[in-house]
């Protein structure tokens, strides 16, 4: 099991955190690197600026046109993903152990020199239109987008849409892609995780000798100053968009909840086990789907981020069914803000947590991503040792004072989105 006897992390001369797993038995490697660069830098008026630039990158660059790129990769089976969230560009790559140098070098090539060129800059501007168009016509994407715009405020990261105008996406130039790589782009405060079949002191070379190198003079920003603390809802506030000729209709409530290093974040993760997730959906999808059939499904999510979060109820109803979901949901909520969960649900999710992580471990994929969130989140190399003591200390008592403290069923956002009408 990872820990501090077998990882290894070292800060490189140019700022770059870099954590290393021997994973024994498997002849591939999986590279996870997160650099804090994300929506939370859009200017205004260019909402989807850091999106199209992530998703640009693997396009080419001054050494490599794309065909080159797609050529290295597919001949190795390699793979290499970029993803743009609220606070950073997220990496994912995959490969065989013996090709773990080339990945390395593709990873800082794309992002310290990419070219953004013209043809493909136009190409991704199409897929962004038709994903806009796609969104403004599907109801659980627009729940979720309006939900956070209510929760946050447009102004703030976590609130800010996904999806850019068309006015917005149009605006966007192949100089303003330079311009964002320019300020913004380069190895201060970038985290690297590799879990590999090689000892853990070569995946270390590997990466110092792949990215050691990497200098580029960068402004230091206060990330945490573009992510303000949001307070709980005030009132009760509801709102529907109406979408023509859908025959179901999405229900999302809920308010802010803890973020990831959060004191309550491990009493909120296995309480909402009990009330939305857990078994078929936990309290929620037993009430409203299993028993009084008024959900396609029916549950709740925890969304923990690292400056905070929020805590959902959803479900997909047929519109004739709403409120009658609703009410339901309602009164699972609470119940659980108010009543102490039983000790078999308790015992049972913890079950469940404790023997799901050994099953998450057994890939690379899976210990890259621990070793991310271990670093990300300041978690200590010796996390999962820690682990079994964090869970023993949840009790009913303390989820039920989590409960009652981020949730309150009287100061809740509810946004809906279907057809008014009923379906059919």
């Amino acid at each position: 099991m990872p820990g501090p006897e077998n990882i290894i992390r070292k800060q490189l001369n140019n700022g770059i955190t870099v954590l290393v797993h021997e994973h024994s038995g498997t002849r591939t490697a999986v590279v996870n690197a997160s650099m804090p660069c994300g929506a939370y830098l859009d200017p205004v008026g260019k909402t989807g600026l850091a999106d199209f630039a992530a998703n640009c990158l693997t396009y080419g660059t001054q050494t490599h046109d794309f065909s080159s790129i797609s050529e290295l990769l597919e001949g190795s089976g390699t793979s290499i993903g970029v993803h743009c969230g609220p606070r950073a560009f997220t990496y994912s790559g995959a490969c065989l152990a013996e090709d773990l140098p080339m990945l390395l070098g593709i990873l800082k090539e794309i992002s310290d020199e990419p070219a953004f060129p013209e043809t493909q800059v136009e190409t991704h501007r199409q897929r962004m239109l038709s994903a806009y168009e796609m969104h403004l016509h599907d109801p659980e994407s627009m729940t979720d987008e309006r939900f956070d715009e209510l929760l946050f405020g447009k102004s703030h990261p976590y609130g800010r849409t996904d999806y850019s105008t068309i006015e917005e996406i149009m605006s966007i130039t192949r100089q303003d892609l330079l311009d964002f790589h320019q300020c913004y782009m380069g190895p201060r405060d970038v985290i690297v995780a590799v879990s590999g079949g090689l000892p853990a002191d070569q995946l270390m070379d590997e990466c110092e000798k792949q990215l050691g190198g990497w200098a580029k003079p960068q402004e230091k920003l206060d990330t945490a100053s573009f992510f303000p603390v949001v307070s709980s809802p005030k009132a009760f506030l509801s709102e529907h968009i109406e979408i023509p000729e859908k025959s179901e209709t999405s229900l999302l409530m809920g308010t802010v909840g803890p973020g990831r290093s959060d004191p309550d974040y491990l009493n909120a993760v296995l309480g909402n086990s009990i009330l939305g997730e857990f078994g078929m959906m936990g309290r929620i999808g037993r009430m409203v789907r299993e028993e009084n059939g008024l959900a396609y499904y029916a549950g709740s999510s925890l969304t923990s981020l690292t400056y905070g979060g929020c805590w959902t109820l959803e479900a997909g109803v047929n519109p004739v069914n709403v409120e009658s979901a609703a009410e339901l949901i309602l009164t699972e909520l609470k119940r659980f803000t108010s009543e102490k969960v039983c000790a078999e649900e308790l015992d049972d999710v913890k079950s469940f947590y404790l023997g799901s992580l050994p099953l998450s471990l057994e890939s690379n994929s899976g210990v890259a991503g621990l070793l991310m969130n271990m670093e990300t989140h300041h978690l200590g190399l010796d996390y999962l040792q820690r682990m079994p003591e964090l869970v023993a200390a949840v009790s009913a008592d303390s989820v039920l004072e989590t409960a009652r403290k981020w949730l309150d069923p009287e100061k809740l956002i509810r946004v809906t989105a279907g057809t008014t009408k009923a379906a059919g």
